[in-house]
């Protein structure tokens, strides 16, 4: 580990760097589970065997994107004197999202997709999330951080209840279950990330940012204390729930079998089960709180501005990884080889100095508009 002093919480820009760096890690965890889906996959045997494991470690990713999204607008919120001008950012952010970032990133899943109409029936976690920056925004200036954490569990359980008590025939009702609360066994679409339990995810997450904005301006090492133990509480609980998964699997086999079984599955992803939300997304939580620890301390400095460039500019992520692996890698065909650690590690690399030089150009681009009128940027004579 690396130490150095530091001054405070806070980038030159005002950025939390523990925040952007643990958005960056789940990135990271975005890299590797495309990596293996487009590399180790379509090899099948012991490297498809393996991509499976390595699930038990990327699964965390989309629950901690998401967490750490809705946190980033409850963050917004508490320390914006005016949150209008930002709530346009964020919802055209969002509008982005569901047009541009849209017709960028379906396209690439065409090798796993060999179905017809895929490019129709596949809706990313974007799509999700562009829809949460139109809707959190509105929600965040009318409830404050409880209540948006109890509305978030309440279009959770909600979500649940009508992906198992609702049945539909039509082939548009089935479609609008699919993508809105989610199905484990799929009819219509292909892939969904369901919008009502992940804006939920996105509602509690918002509660956690408003901690940060508020609790943390006035105890800034109590705050990562407080995230890292209701995370673990979280955590713990979501485990407890995966014990009741396995001494189910094993012990009970009467009515509602099935349904204990995906409510208490740690790998129930679609549609997200509570324990799933619970054991990864506290996880998230409480790793965050040892980052904005350790940042305080002066530990990781290192790791945390390299993941803190990828976490700030994790959209630009998002959409580049997809054709590294899903068109670049996938299209290369490349053998197994047992060195493939290397081959991750060469492709996150090559990816975080684009993001690099794009951070450089944004940070250019900051310190120009700070300059005061009649001082030249650098170079200028």
């Amino acid at each position: 580990m690396q130490r150095e002093q530091v001054s405070g919480a806070r980038s030159a820009s005002g950025r939390l760097e523990a925040v952007d760096a643990m958005r960056g890690t789940v990135m990271l965890l975005v890299f590797l589970s495309h990596f293996a889906d487009a590399y180790l996959y379509p090899l099948g045997g012991e490297a498809a065997h393996l991509r499976e494991r390595m699930n038990l470690l990327t699964m965390m990713a989309t629950p901690g994107f998401m967490v750490i999204s809705g946190l980033m607008l409850g963050l917004l919120h508490s320390r914006s004197r005016d949150f209008g001008p930002l709530r346009k950012r964020l919802q055209r952010r969002g509008l982005f999202l569901l047009t541009a970032g849209h017709l960028l990133i379906v396209p690439t899943c065409r090798f796993w997709a060999n179905e017809p109409l895929y490019l129709l029936r596949i809706l990313p976690v974007t799509d999700t999330i562009g829809l949460a920056l139109l809707v959190g925004p509105w929600v965040v200036t009318r409830l404050n951080g409880r209540a948006r954490a109890a509305l978030g569990l309440a279009l959770f359980a909600l979500s649940w209840t009508v992906s198992l008590g609702w049945w539909p025939e039509s082939a548009v009702a089935r479609t609008l279950k699919e993508a809105f609360f989610g199905q484990r066994e799929l009819s219509v679409m292909l892939s969904t990330f369901p919008v009502v339990p992940w804006l939920g995810v996105y509602l509690v997450g918002s509660m956690f940012g408003e901690w940060l904005g508020t609790w943390g301006r006035a105890d800034v090492k109590g705050v990562g204390r407080r995230f890292e133990f209701v995370g673990l509480g979280i955590a713990v609980g979501g485990a407890g729930l995966v014990v009741l998964h396995i001494a189910v699997r094993h012990f009970w086999h009467g009515a509602g079998f099935d349904t204990l079984m995906a409510l208490t599955s740690q790998a129930q992803k679609y549609p997200p089960g509570p324990a799933y939300v619970a054991l990864y997304g506290g996880t998230v939580l409480a790793l965050m709180g040892l980052l904005m620890r350790a940042e305080q301390a002066g530990y990781l400095s290192r790791y945390l501005k390299a993941a803190s460039v990828i976490g700030r500019h994790s959209l630009l992520a998002f959409v580049l990884q997809f054709y590294v692996y899903y068109v670049g890698l996938y299209l290369l065909r490349l053998h197994y080889t047992p060195l493939w650690p290397l081959l991750f590690v060469f492709t996150a690399g090559l990816q975080w100095c684009a993001l690099y030089a794009w951070d450089l150009r944004d940070r250019a681009r900051e310190a120009a508009t700070r300059l005061p009128a009649g001082v030249p940027v650098s170079g200028a004579r």
